[in-house]
């Protein structure tokens, strides 16, 4: 079971990462698009999975990632995102809601662009929600 008290809870923003055009291109031709200069509209994905890494190793937070089944991911550019940006990740725990026995978790991640402060630095926000199965659904009941 996921620990509640964490809902409203911000970790600490990562360190930087600078996109270059080498990530662009490797995560545009894994996804088959032809133009491999232009970030394509999930790329955020590589910076804001590894930004929450933290809470899955947090034992006091309680996910169990084998139990994680990925239900939706919404992004919300704010500004276009660039080769040569350096941006950073802050994940926000938005929710945690009990259905069924299962538990759906609602996370945001501010990105921001290194440098930069207040409405100037914000670069997108996304959110991500996973399904943690369970133990009924584990069970197969």
């Amino acid at each position: 079971m996921l620990n509640p008290s964490y809902v409203g809870r911000s970790l600490p923003a990562t360190q930087p990462v600078t996109i270059t055009a080498q990530s662009v291109a490797a995560f545009a031709r894994s996804l088959g698009f032809a133009d491999e200069s232009t970030p394509p509209p999930t790329y955020l994905i590589s910076l804001t999975l590894p930004a929450s890494n933290s809470l899955v190793d947090d034992p006091d937070f309680g996910l169990d990632f084998t139990r994680v089944l990925h239900r939706e991911q919404r992004f919300n550019y704010l500004r276009p995102v660039e080769i040569g940006h350096s941006l950073t990740c802050t994940v926000t725990v938005e929710s945690i809601k009990t259905v069924a026995g299962n538990e759906l978790l609602s996370l945001r991640t501010d990105v921001a662009e290194e440098g930069k402060s207040g409405d100037e630095a914000q670069v997108a926000k996304v959110w991500t929600t996973l399904f943690v199965a369970g133990d009924a659904a584990m069970e197969g009941k």
